[in-house]
């Protein structure tokens, strides 16, 4: 039991918190209008559309600084329909 305690205390004094800075930039773009179609098999239609010039995106980016030198860079993009909500 003392040999536990004793080597838990040794790893305890021993080990250090890392702590780390980060750099994380939220940016995105949502396109939608308004779209008016004529002459389809529904006759003419007025609807809200997502991507009339672009896709609609979120993403997030940044850099996590590992000590050392040593830094992890990331980028984590997704598409989104902005009519609905659904993942494109």
């Amino acid at each position: 039991m003392k040999k536990t305690l004793i080597s838990l205390a040794v790893l305890a004094a021993a080990s250090s918190a890392a702590h780390a800075q980060s750099n994380v930039t939220i940016y995105g773009i949502v396109d939608a209008g308004i779209a008016y179609e004529q002459g389809g098999k529904n006759g003419n239609v007025t609807k809200v559309s997502s991507g009339i010039g672009s896709a609609s995106r979120i993403g997030f980016k940044g850099t996590e600084d590992l000590g050392g030198g040593l830094s992890a860079v990331f980028v984590l993009e997704g598409g989104v329909k902005a009519d609905t909500g659904e993942q494109t």
